[in-house]
């Protein structure tokens, strides 16, 4: 029994730090929040619109600092480094509040170019529109790999999105696998299973994504330090 215990408890208390960091990162996210959730009881076409865009320009002050933080966190479990929960988010929402906006302008500002690209030319040139669709999860994708890289490393701002734009490239099929799996994470969350929203959806979203970050960049750093040595 006791060994039966020693093997479950990592899993349980890995389940309970993911629940209390996602429940941490929604209350930093609640305007987004809202908003987000009221979108399914919209029905009007205008005011639908108007809340996308109100969410699109409270994200890069809100949405990114708080899920740079939630990062933070996550690098530290994988790490393998224990820190108090709460204040290391809040250290991390500090350190990197200015850095996670600026990017947030950036890649909300590529978002809405590339989904009104997507939704204008779906119809009219449907290969047109799976290009879009396939650069939309391709930004997905990069802004995941740029919040690790925030947290990971201590370089620039187009450096750090350089450099994340760069590791979905060093191993495309592993990255883009990562982006798939988040992806159907968050679609199962708003659609069918509502109760890993406030528990589980983000952050086992960033755990997923560090933990493939950080194996592509430990490789890349690796190679690039045999090359060194030649």
């Amino acid at each position: 029994m006791n060994q039966l215990f020693e093997k479950i408890n990592p899993v349980l208390e890995w389940i309970m730090k993911l629940a209390i960091t996602n429940l941490v990162w929604v209350v930093f996210n609640l305007p987004v929040a809202y908003l987000t959730l009221s979108l399914f009881f919209i029905r009007e076409e205008p005011q639908f619109i108007m809340t996308m865009a109100t969410l699109a320009i409270l994200a890069p002050f809100i949405s990114f600092p708080a899920t740079t933080a939630m990062f933070g966190v996550v690098r530290k479990w994988i790490m393998k480094e224990d820190v108090p929960l709460f204040r290391h988010y809040w250290a991390a929402y500090k350190e990197n509040y200015k850095r996670s906006m600026a990017g947030g302008l950036v890649f909300t500002l590529a978002g809405v170019i590339l989904t009104a690209d997507y939704y204008y030319l779906k119809s009219t040139l449907p290969l047109a529109g799976y290009l879009f669709l396939f650069l939309l999860v391709w930004l997905f994708l990069i802004m995941l790999y740029f919040f690790a890289d925030t947290v990971h490393t201590e370089t620039k701002l187009f450096q750090s999105m350089k450099n994340s734009l760069i590791l979905t490239i060093a191993n495309p099929f592993f990255s883009f696998g990562i982006a798939l799996i988040s992806i159907i994470i968050l679609y199962f969350s708003f659609t069918s299973a509502t109760f890993l929203l406030p528990f589980f959806s983000g952050s086992s979203i960033a755990a997923l994504s560090f933990f493939g970050y950080y194996k592509v960049f430990s490789k890349v750093v690796e190679l690039q330090n045999s090359q060194t040595d030649q």
